[in-house]
């Protein structure tokens, strides 16, 4: 019988794999103190956190935005009310629009979300180098962007 460890060892490390672990990582760095400051939250729901614009959003531009569903965006934005992060309503002028706002303790954990983020980029530059991880960033924009676009 294989051990798990021989078997993550004779893995090729092609780009997949190897941006599946470097986020792994970034993810473990984010959740590491997660718990204790924010219950419940996971990296998904940091992130659709930080995408709520500071005047709110609607559910069907955030599920585009986080290529989600209408429907799993919301069960996610219910799931942030439920805790306190998120507040809701539904539009006078149209009760079918239901508009998404990040409350002040969205904004908090939005906050820890960053600076966890910050301390992993700072820790990559220091093992980098400066140029080497500028030249890092500038790839993964540029391949962040559609095929045939310019980088932004």
């Amino acid at each position: 019988m294989t051990s798990v460890n021989a078997l993550a060892s004779s893995l090729e490390p092609h780009i997949a794999n190897l941006l599946g672990v470097v986020m792994g990582r970034l993810r473990m760095e984010i959740l590491a103190d997660s718990e204790r400051e924010f219950p419940g939250l996971r990296i998904s729901h940091y992130r659709l956190l930080e995408l709520i614009p500071d005047g709110g959003a609607r559910i069907t531009d955030l599920a585009e935005l986080a290529a989600m569903t209408k429907q799993g965006l919301g069960q996610h934005v219910d799931y942030l009310q439920e805790l306190g992060f998120a507040e809701s309503e539904r539009l006078t002028s149209d009760r079918r629009v239901r508009l998404v706002r990040r409350t002040g303790k969205g904004d908090e954990a939005v906050a820890f979300s960053r600076a966890a983020i910050d301390r992993i980029e700072t820790a990559w530059r220091e093992q980098l180098g400066p140029e080497r991880y500028e030249q890092l960033r500038a790839t993964l924009i540029e391949l962040s962007q559609p095929a045939g676009q310019p980088a932004r």
